[in-house]
């Protein structure tokens, strides 16, 4: 085999092994960014889900106090 049909061969495998590495360290931090992305999500949706909570109960509250003022129903 001669030198130019070796380093041929040698590129042939060394090109492709290099982006295949290349393209798992991309998916490795777009994964990495998409944990974190999603971690803040679940932060945010936890932190809605508390506010509506929070507003159902007042609204709630609001309606006992109609019925009592307005129609003479004691609150439970």
């Amino acid at each position: 085999m001669t030198d130019v049909q070796l380093l041929t061969l040698a590129i042939a495998m060394i090109v492709p092994l290099a982006l295949l590495l290349y393209s798992n360290s991309r998916i490795t931090e777009a994964k990495e960014t998409l944990r974190a992305d999603i971690a803040t999500l679940r932060v945010d949706i936890k932190r809605l889900e508390e506010k509506i909570d929070a507003h159902f109960e007042h609204m709630e509250l609001r309606f006992k106090l109609h019925e009592y003022e307005h129609h003479g129903k004691k609150p439970e």
